[in-house]
């Protein structure tokens, strides 16, 4: 297991989850305000970065504790994280489905707070509920089975506010970019608005589809309707005007179980999935890339090749 650090403790108090919770909220504003992180920059819903020393990236977890805590201690997080210069990058969707929802909330927040220039918190569809409701939704039940219906409501409000201070979209300068979900099928500039929103209805429709859609191999169209609730079926010519408007080589997204990792788009897209508890016909995986691999990386086939499977 992982350090006292990180270890959820066997029943954590309402104190201190509101606590960490809140200081996490703190650390994030601070981070939107001063517009900066260790070796890159912040601006609204997205962050800039600089090919770091070391990388790791962690897609969905959905409560799935064991896989997360193995995952940490596979990298040797203390020593990776002490380094600044190191980044691990969540992709979203800590919540929901597996039975540790709040364990791994915390977690992720003891995370950030104790090492805030070495990691990017991303937001996934499960954590836009209130944007775009669904059904599987179930941290409101797991909050209440752990901490009580006295408190649950008022820690609800507080994970609601993290969660809407979360990234939408990272990039790795000249090198990948990072969606949990998938693409805008809107291409001319959404990073602008991602950034400095005009309206509500513009940022709601970019988020709908970075947060919930799905690549596809689409012939003779562009898009089409999703079998999801929200988002879209994105076709691999959206994919490419994407790469070259952002000026990347591949897009890294989770949002869809698979065997650790899949390859779509003719080597565009790489699909990250890392957790195995309420999938347990799937692989779960997380990518571990050093600067030296990832500056000579041509696209998503490039990287695939490291990223690491749970046993």
């Amino acid at each position: 297991m992982c350090s006292k650090l990180v270890h959820f403790p066997s029943k954590i108090s309402p104190y201190e989850f509101t606590s960490t919770i809140t200081q996490t909220i703190e650390t994030l504003k601070k981070e939107r305000s001063d517009s900066k992180i260790q070796n890159g920059r912040v601006k609204g819903d997205c962050v800039w970065l600089e090919i770091p020393e070391n990388l790791v990236l962690i897609s969905d977890i959905h409560g799935d504790l064991e896989s997360l805590y193995k995952i940490l201690d596979e990298i040797n997080f203390e020593v990776f994280l002490a380094n600044k210069n190191n980044k691990i990058i969540f992709l979203g969707d800590y919540i929901d489905r597996g039975s540790n929802s709040v364990a791994v909330l915390y977690t992720i927040c003891k995370l950030k707070q104790t090492y805030p220039q070495s990691i990017v918190l991303m937001r996934g569809n499960h954590e836009a509920v209130e944007e775009f409701p669904f059904q599987s939704h179930d941290l409101p039940q797991r909050i209440n089975e752990y901490f009580g219906n006295d408190e649950s409501k008022k820690i609800h409000s507080l994970v609601s506010a993290f969660f809407k201070l979360l990234t939408v979209m990272t990039i790795i300068e000249n090198q990948i970019l990072m969606v949990h979900g998938g693409l805008p099928t809107y291409v001319n500039d959404p990073i602008y608005e991602m950034c400095f929103p005009s309206s509500r209805n513009n940022t709601l429709l970019l988020l709908e589809d970075i947060l919930w859609s799905d690549p596809r191999p689409l012939e003779n169209k562009e898009w089409e309707t999703s079998r999801r609730p929200f988002g879209k079926h994105f076709g691999s010519s959206i994919t490419q005007k994407w790469l070259k408007l952002v000026q990347v080589k591949a897009l890294v997204r989770g949002h869809e179980p698979c065997n650790g990792y899949r390859v779509d788009h003719d080597g565009m897209i790489l699909t990250l999935f890392s957790c195995k508890e309420s999938y347990p016909k799937f692989e779960a995986g997380y990518l571990y890339i050093k600067n030296n691999e990832l500056s000579l990386i041509q696209d998503a086939t490039d990287l695939s090749c490291h990223v690491r499977k749970l046993s």
